[in-house]
């Protein structure tokens, strides 16, 4: 039996269990489905992330290890996001349950290294803890990793940004070109808005690349009356596609160093 396709629902099940005893890395995707200002489509974080998956397993040979992309999770934890229409979203307790869920059920099959590959910042916390607790549950047998692939890029922001620090944070410069570059059709460019929004203190940022030393909830309305943090003015496919190509470097780069993690 050959190679298994990179999308798990492709397989079929004897070529899953083939794959899984060549010790595979299994990508979980995991996005939002929330407003994301006046241009892009609602479903963006989910769309991009797994399209960062897929452009990173596709190619990419780590030996004999298999590479599998699940199936994206679409719903994750937005609350912040409730005031604008078309906003779905989990609580935190079924989100973390069903993305344990998910880990564990490839976990009981033998694989034993899964990344939980995310793309909503409002889903950071809460993917931190379920990885916590799977690494603990699982220690000696599994390893599970949860990581937000904008942060990958952070360390390279200078090959593509041109906004000040604001300019990066939700519907901007950044999440506008990757998707311009996936799905142009899909973005209402004269719809954008900029807007630079100021937290209510000088220790938080709202930028995708800087940290915040202080922790509150925000509802983005009160920060934003369209629901973009950043400058989408200065977005375009072609600087969308360098992003998409430095994230997939940094995600690769990634999984070649996570497939040598020690496991008991």
């Amino acid at each position: 039996m050959g190679k298994p396709r990179i999308r798990w629902e492709e397989n079929t099940s004897p070529a899953l269990a083939a794959a899984v005893g060549r010790d595979p890395i299994v990508i979980l995707p995991v996005g939002s489905v929330e407003q994301h200002g006046r241009h892009l489509p609602v479903g963006c974080d989910a769309d991009s992330t797994q399209a960062v998956a897929l452009r990173a397993v596709e190619g990419f040979e780590l030996g004999e290890r298999s590479l599998l992309v699940l199936p994206a999770l679409w719903y994750g934890f937005s609350p912040h996001h409730m005031s604008f229409p078309g906003t779905v979203t989990l609580s935190s307790e079924t989100f973390l349950t069903v993305v344990q869920d998910i880990v564990e059920s490839v976990l009981k099959q033998g694989v034993r290294r899964v990344v939980i590959l995310n793309g909503h910042g409002g889903n950071v916390s809460s993917l931190d803890l379920v990885a916590a607790r799977l690494g603990h549950a699982w220690h000696g047998k599994a390893r599970v990793v949860a990581v937000t692939y904008f942060h990958l890029a952070a360390p390279r922001q200078a090959e593509f940004r041109e906004s000040a620090t604001g300019g990066m944070g939700h519907a901007c410069e950044f999440e506008t070109s990757v998707q311009l570059a996936l799905h142009p059709d899909l973005v209402d460019m004269p719809a954008a808005v900029t807007c630079y929004p100021t937290p209510p203190s000088s220790r938080q940022s709202t930028d995708l690349f800087s940290s915040s030393q202080v922790r509150s909830y925000h509802d983005f309305k009160d920060l934003s009356p369209t629901g973009t943090f950043g400058d989408p003015t200065l977005a375009s496919p072609e600087k969308g596609e360098a992003i998409l190509r430095i994230c997939v470097e940094e995600l690769r780069a990634f999984l070649a160093e996570f497939a040598t993690w020690p496991m008991k």
